[in-house]
């Protein structure tokens, strides 16, 4: 196992993080965090399945606001970002990250149709919780690769049969058109500088407008938003043990600080640490 069971240092006073990998498990990854007070800002190209020992918060997620508490779960899907808007303790909690393949292939082992989707905040019942528990617990451990396989499948299949939703199939409204032809070109040159002048001409928008209505419906402004992607982007290439001035370049950032300052600002360790090599 890479990176499992590590302290990374004090953040916020007592806030410990630290990220737990697997081979068991490929293309499953899981954070944890004890103590934090810190008000996440994340942007997903993965699922996450979020599950809170200890919890008083708020969050904002597909523009609305949600309550967390003790022994609550939420679930985050890919080309999304929640934000942090209040804690009002310290927070204990485990995020699962899953790609988007590995989720398919869960549900095409049982025979769903479409992508899975889910509601932010599902009414999990205590079983699902305790199914998370007991994956985290045999991550945590590097349980045999067989009994972390047989706890993801449980999991996640609980997950799929009872908690997701058919995802209706409309076509978007004409005046998020512009938008999301801008954010799949950020996306297409997430590496590259990209100009407001250049991304607002492509939504075919004035300058105001452009950033103001992209914040809007995405929750972040253009620049902040790919500076999410690089970040996300170089979550993989760390994971493959690329060195930080390769992984940096790569993605599109001035040099190695420039780097290990935006990931720590928004994954909360470095990339050392995110890496395992402290």
């Amino acid at each position: 196992m890479s990176g499992g069971n590590q302290n990374l240092g004090d953040l916020n006073k007592n806030e410990m993080v630290s990220f737990a990998r697997t081979p068991a498990l490929p293309g499953v990854e899981l954070l944890m965090a004890c103590g934090s007070s810190h008000h996440w800002r994340v942007f997903h190209e993965r699922y996450a399945i979020c599950t809170s020992d200890a919890a008083a918060a708020e969050i904002r997620y597909r523009k609305n606001s949600h309550t967390i508490g003790d022994r609550s779960t939420l679930l985050f899907e890919p080309g999304e970002m929640h934000e942090t808007n209040r804690v009002a303790k310290p927070q204990d909690f485990n995020v699962l990250f899953l790609t988007p393949d590995t989720m398919q292939k869960f549900n095409e082992e049982m025979d769903i149709p479409g992508q899975p989707h889910f509601k932010p905040v599902p009414a999990i019942n205590e079983q699902f919780f305790s199914s998370c528990k007991r994956l985290h617990a045999a991550i945590n451990d590097d349980a045999a690769a067989i009994e972390q396989q047989s706890r993801l499948t449980e999991c996640v299949g609980m997950l799929l049969s009872c908690h997701a939703e058919k995802r209706v199939s409309t076509l978007p409204d004409s005046g998020k058109q512009p938008l999301l032809r801008a954010r799949d070109f950020l996306h297409d040159q997430f590496s590259h500088a990209v100009s407001l002048d250049e991304i607002s001409a492509i939504a075919g928008l004035s300058r105001f407008h452009f950033l103001k209505a992209f914040a809007a419906q995405f929750g972040l402004p253009p620049h902040a938003y790919q500076i999410r992607l690089r970040i996300e982007r170089s979550l993989p290439l760390l994971r493959r043990g690329m060195t930080l001035p390769q992984v940096a370049e790569s993605i599109g950032f001035y040099d190695q600080s420039h780097f290990i300052r935006h990931f720590k600002r928004t994954m909360c360790v470095t990339p050392g640490q995110y890496q395992g090599r402290l």
